[in-house]
């Protein structure tokens, strides 16, 4: 009795999937995704989202440019059942944290939308947003360019 009450234990452990995540050197394989993305689709303001092969980046016009190109996909964020359109990338991934914001593309589903939340800073009783970001959140939601 005791070794099945090991064997179940193991085969249990064995079927936990850990949240996956993944560091990006580039946004290779995630070419539809590219383009501009403005404020509530308006792609005459600014700020606005750039995705490029690079990675992400944040025009504030006046060739004002923040690139964030060493982004993390957030392969498991939605769980393991989630077979939906939408993306999670942390633009501004370190392992060590804090990781400020979580950029969600086709958010809720729906092609060409963007949303920029915070993630590790910027919530009610926690550690304050950095200014560095601040813009990133101002635009949020946004809309792709066509």
């Amino acid at each position: 009795m005791r070794h099945i009450r090991i064997w179940v234990a193991m085969m249990a452990v064995g079927c936990v999937t850990p949240a996956s995540a993944g560091g990006l050197d580039s946004m290779k394989g995630f070419e539809a995704l590219f383009g501009h993305y403005g404020p509530n689709g308006d792609c005459t303001k600014y700020p606005q989202v750039v995705i490029d092969a690079a990675g992400f980046a944040l025009e504030q016009g006046k060739g004002k440019v923040d690139r964030a190109n060493k982004p993390e996909h957030a392969a498991s964020f939605f769980g393991p059942e989630y077979d939906g359109i939408a993306r999670a990338f942390f633009p501004y991934w370190t392992d060590t944290g804090p990781n400020p914001l979580i950029v969600t593309v086709n958010h809720d589903d729906k092609r060409g939308r963007l949303m920029v939340e915070p993630h590790d800073l910027g919530w009610k009783g926690g550690p304050p947003m950095p200014p560095r970001y601040h813009a990133w959140l101002q635009g949020s939601p946004y809309a792709k360019c066509k």
